[in-house]
């Protein structure tokens, strides 16, 4: 059957599931635990409107809660039976396919645009999405099960772009229609999707104007800004210009407060960024297996234009693709916007705001700007299109060969941990992973070679001393005392970064267990210095009572959790620690007032724990009734 530019597109889906298919029996990993399986609002037991909100409603990793990636978790959970991490990762390769497809329909939309009377433009299409679909920078938005977050922004980004263009290709041909009103409300609605699946898709507006700048120019809907004065001229950009400096300060202003729990300042963020997006240029074009990874905190810093000079290089290569871009817009109107399309979207992650400094992600949507933008470059009218695919078919083996090996190295925990260790030997993260993988397995002595690495290459990150001392202590081996110093050092010292707050999270939750016992000493330790060093911050409280409650330390434990409450009267697991105190010693009254502060606060909550609220109401009212029957008990 010969091959058409119908039949291109569903064959190039099947190579790109081909390639992602041996991943999908990999486990879930890192951030997954907390929005997805440490979150019980996804464990959903009916497919109800209450459910799915309550689901929707749990997200934490933005400012929107992520609504649509919440409940597309919700609703895997519940048709497969539970947490089952394939049905998860099938699920996500289904999603990049259908958008292995966008951009195949996007491809041809602006091709078409660029080039009107080239023929056979499909195969270039062809060419750009598979390329895009089959490289391994997307296998984290892909394997990865919580970045399916990007992935559906990516999926509801390319609908919104795709249907303004569509109509506005309509608007030039007919005019203002009923079906162009359409299809521009589809993209709006295709937006608000996209925002609630991930809030970088805030900047798909901008791309939109790339592309009337650009591609649109002869068609601009602006034209009367020719026709007026210079003075008016003037005044609308000197508003416009106020008005961007008055965001661009807002944002700055919002982003500020986020860097404290950062080992760098904004000013470092910024420096390195640029030489972290020249990288992702670098690994689009020229890709290495030891350059991908999940952890990118290898990443030297950049302290200032020179220090590393490669800093100073990244800053001038940027501004001369930029303005390669800019200079040649009109005779290449299709590199200069795919270049647009990549800088813009790296604005909200690869800038100024608080975020970890690398993450491949991060380039799904970015990256088909640029791929679209270099593939731009083959198109000529004076070669034939069968040489020049057949030319582009040694770089798409390549990433398709890199993926595919990528796929089968996170085809289990061990093996995924152990090749991050083997690309970044540098990374503390990867080497901390793969302790956990290899504790999994049996394999102590590489478990604990692998925290002492973490320990030497993170020398300010009290996390990876903390996971060392339990690795010792649940293998029934001593805790020098040398180690506990140097954990309470780096603690008072060093940044308090989120590994910092998930270990003591970890630990203080592993002294209910047995193993973990002969580290209540040294959590405890932990949590005064803690305290010591961030006196109103309810964590550490919430640390400190659980240390003294392994403890057997029952009204000293209470006295942390009720001075933690005080400091943040919304935290469930805080209320809940004072609820069970009070259970275990009789106390109604208080119980009582707890429950009531609980039953408040959980209407509130990120992730609301109706389940909880129901087993504290059941114990109270066990408890009343225990005392009721001793009252009659007496009086008779």
């Amino acid at each position: 059957m010969a091959i058409t530019n119908r039949t291109l597109p569903f064959l190039i889906i099947l190579i790109v599931a081909a390639l992602y298919f041996p991943g999908i029996s990999g486990p879930f990993l890192f951030d997954d635990q907390s929005s997805i399986t440490k979150n019980s609002a996804i464990a959903i037991k009916e497919v109800s409107s209450e459910s799915l909100y309550k689901a929707a409603e749990s997200g934490i990793a933005g400012p929107l809660k992520r609504p649509i990636a919440m409940i597309s978790f919700a609703l895997n959970y519940y048709y497969a039976g539970g947490y089952k991490a394939e049905p998860f990762k099938i699920t996500n390769i289904l999603i990049h396919c259908i958008n292995v497809l966008l951009v195949y329909l996007l491809a041809m939309q602006v091709l078409k645009l660029s080039y009107p009377h080239k023929k056979n433009l499909f195969w270039f299409a062809a060419a750009i999405s598979l390329f895009w679909g089959a490289h391994p920078i997307n296998l984290t938005s892909v394997l990865y099960i919580v970045q399916r977050m990007t992935s559906l922004s990516t999926l509801f980004s390319l609908g919104c772009i795709i249907l303004y263009l569509y109509g506005r290709q309509q608007t030039i041909q007919k005019s203002v229609n009923w079906k162009s009103i359409i299809l521009f409300s589809g993209s709006a609605v295709s937006l608000i999707f996209a925002l609630y699946s991930k809030e970088n898709a805030v900047v798909i507006p901008l791309i939109i104007i790339a592309a009337e700048l650009i591609l649109f120019v002869k068609h601009s809907p602006w034209k009367g800004y020719e026709q007026l004065t210079k003075i008016n001229k003037t005044v609308l950009w000197l508003i416009f210009l106020t008005l961007s400096a008055y965001c661009l300060n807002y944002a700055i202003t919002y982003a500020s407060g986020g860097f404290s729990s950062r080992p760098f300042t904004m000013l470092e963020r910024v420096l390195t960024e640029t030489r972290v997006v020249s990288s992702y240029i670098s690994l689009i074009f020229i890709p290495q297996i030891n350059g991908f990874g999940l952890f990118h905190d290898d990443i030297a810093l950049s302290t200032s234009l020179f220090t590393p000079w490669t800093t100073i290089s990244s800053i001038i290569f940027l501004m001369a693709l930029i303005s390669c871009a800019y200079f040649y817009r009109k005779k290449h109107p299709l590199f200069a916007f795919g270049i647009s399309w990549f800088f813009i979207g790296h604005l909200l992650e690869s800038t100024f705001f608080p975020l970890e400094i690398a993450h491949e992600h991060r380039n799904n949507l970015p990256s088909i700007g640029i791929i679209i933008a270099i593939m731009s470059l083959f198109i000529s009218n004076n070669v034939s299109t069968k040489k020049t695919i057949l030319s582009l078919l040694i770089p798409i083996l390549i990433v398709s060969s890199i993926t595919l090996l990528r796929a089968n190295q996170w085809s289990n925990a061990y093996d995924q941990a152990y090749y991050e260790t083997v690309h970044h030997p540098k990374s503390p993260a990867a080497h901390s992973i793969f302790s956990y993988a290899a504790f999994n397995k049996g394999r102590i002595n590489e478990a604990l070679n692998a925290l002492k690495k973490a320990i030497e290459l993170s020398p300010n990150e009290a996390a990876y001393s903390i996971f060392y001392q339990h690795a010792l202590t649940v293998t029934k081996q001593s805790v020098p005392n040398s180690l506990q110093e140097d954990t309470l050092r780096r603690l008072e010292n060093g940044v308090t970064s989120a590994t910092t707050i998930n270990s003591l999270d970890q630990m203080v939750n592993c002294l209910k267990t047995a193993p973990c016992k002969p580290l209540i000493k040294n959590s405890l330790a932990w949590a005064e210095t803690m305290i010591k060093k961030h006196p109103n911050n309810y964590i550490y409280y919430y640390f400190k009572g659980m240390s003294l409650q392994a403890n057997q330390q029952d009204r000293l434990a209470l006295q942390a959790f009720q001075k933690g409450s005080e400091l943040n009267r919304g935290k469930l697991h805080l209320l809940l620690e004072i609820a069970n105190l009070y259970i275990r010693h009789h106390d109604i009254d208080n119980l009582t007032n707890t429950i009531e502060a609980f039953r408040e606060a959980n209407l509130n909550a990120l992730q609301p724990q109706g389940d909880i609220l129901e087993k504290l109401e059941n114990s109270l009212q066990k408890l009343e009734e225990i005392r009721l029957g001793a009252q009659t008990e007496k009086s008779s």
